[in-house]
């Protein structure tokens, strides 16, 4: 199973590219992420599956398009 990482903004900044991950879920993918990358943790993001923003915990499938961004205003 391969998941595509995308970040933004100062996320981009902390992975430094775009990464693939093995992950069945939002919350394992965030777990894992969390203990490769620890500043994550202190960041408030927003997460999007397939081009969708989600809420809660989403089951991955292979080849998802996973995105991490930094919370936005608009105005």
């Amino acid at each position: 199973m391969g998941i595509k990482v995308m970040a933004f903004g100062r996320l981009k900044e902390i992975l430094l590219s775009d990464l693939n991950i093995d992950a069945e879920s939002t919350d394992k993918l965030m777990e894992n992420l969390y203990a490769e990358f620890p500043m994550l943790s202190h960041l408030k993001l927003r997460i999007a599956v397939n081009q969708k923003i989600i809420s809660g915990n989403t089951k991955l499938e292979s080849n998802d398009i996973v995105a991490l961004m930094p919370p936005y205003s608009g105005g």
